[in-house]
């Protein structure tokens, strides 16, 4: 049950580049609601994050900028003078070179954008995930109302499971259309979204050499495949990378030293809710192995200024075992080396170092150890 990840890729367009130079765009906008005072815009350009305002006049605003390939955004609408912090009327977009017309009656949700192909075919897919996207909001609803009123644990797990087999037919759908579109510049985006926040070498290669030539060949196509290279690096059968970072008195501890036993190298952070939620199945399985030739390598995702902030997690959670971080945040060395794009995400390696599971999360973790320790009898 995660959120699909939105990847700042691109592909080069064929339209809505008439009417703005080459390597600029302009979004015009427009919204018939008075309540709408003021509009943002937020993206990323060569990893520098963009976040840009612009005043409602007579319902209209308008957005520039240098823009050389095609990125994703997102547009908030503020209403009555919300600040963006607390605005909640936001939707995806992608930005191209050209002229982009923007029109709504009332809020992002209902967009509609004209001079751009890689919208209108964001809108086409829209359409066909509609349904299901209606009921995995109405799914993550009744979760987190559950939760609120102490739902059995049970009962929390039935939900997950339909939110889970809901993102399956999104991402099925997702597939159908990257099949019958292989050419379209919008897959580009799409591909990332559909193989998730933590996808698997193999069917991301397949899914990507499935593109039309002219899309890999171009520069975010080159970056997918760079990508999948590096999950090549990190999937299960490989080697894991061997790396030192420093534990929290500041000595040194490689990856290579631990081994001889089964290592689970579980990326994390004091501030990730999810995480923080999975470390008494991580607890749990490393107190019923850890005499057994297992052991835990946590490695966090905490920023510089956060060090007290995961000190304070660890003892609070009961994590007994190795913990390292450089406190670089998303920059930290280990999680890029591993191309983790979002946590919790682990790594199970077996004695000799190779990789023989990823992201066991839940009673996957005991049941894999299980697995493991009574084939080694």
């Amino acid at each position: 049950m995660k959120n699909l990840l939105l990847t700042v890729l691109g592909a080069l367009p064929l339209l809505a580049q008439a009417q703005a130079p080459a390597g600029k765009f302009v979004l015009q906008g427009k919204v018939a609601s008075p309540k709408v005072t003021k509009a943002y815009l937020r993206y990323t350009v060569d990893e520098r994050r963009v976040v840009d305002s612009a005043v409602v006049k007579r319902g209209a605003f308008q957005f520039q900028g240098a823009l050389a390939t095609p990125v994703a955004a997102y547009l908030t609408l503020s209403h009555s003078g919300t600040s963006l912090a607390k605005s909640r009327d936001m939707a995806p977009l992608y930005l191209e070179p050209g002229t982009l017309k923007l029109t709504t009656p009332d809020s992002a949700s209902k967009v509609a954008i004209k001079g751009s192909a890689l919208n209108t075919s964001a809108a086409q897919l829209q359409t066909q995930l509609k349904p299901l996207d209606k009921e995995y909001k109405a799914l993550m609803r009744e979760y987190v109302a559950g939760r609120n009123a102490n739902l059995e644990a049970a009962a929390l797990d039935k939900i997950e499971a339909r939110a889970d087999a809901n993102e399956e037919a999104q991402r099925e759908i997702k597939y159908a259309y990257l099949t019958a579109h292989p050419d379209d510049p919008f897959n580009l985006f799409l591909l990332p979204q559909a193989v998730g926040y933590a996808p698997e070498a193999k069917n991301y290669a397949t899914r990507f050499a499935a593109l039309s030539p002219r899309l890999r060949a171009t520069p975010q196509g080159q970056r997918i495949a760079d990508k999948i290279k590096q999950l090549e690096r990190v999937a299960v059968g490989a080697t894991a990378p061997d790396f030192t970072q420093n534990t929290p008195d500041g000595k040194p501890l490689t990856l290579s030293s631990l081994r001889g036993q089964y290592v689970l190298i579980d990326f994390w952070a004091s501030w990730c809710g999810p995480c923080r939620q999975e470390n008494p199945n991580v607890v749990k399985a490393y107190t019923a192995y850890k005499d057994k030739g297992f052991t835990v390598l946590g490695v966090s995702l905490d920023r510089e200024n956060g060090r007290e902030a995961w000190l304070k997690a660890i003892e609070k959670d009961g994590l007994a075992w190795h913990q390292v971080s450089d406190l670089k945040f998303w920059q930290n060395d280990v999680a890029k080396e591993y191309g983790v794009q979002a946590i919790p995400q682990n790594f199970l390696l077996d004695p000799n170092g190779k990789i023989v599971a990823v992201n066991l999360r839940g009673d996957k973790l005991q049941a894999t150890l299980s697995q493991l320790f009574s084939q080694a009898k």
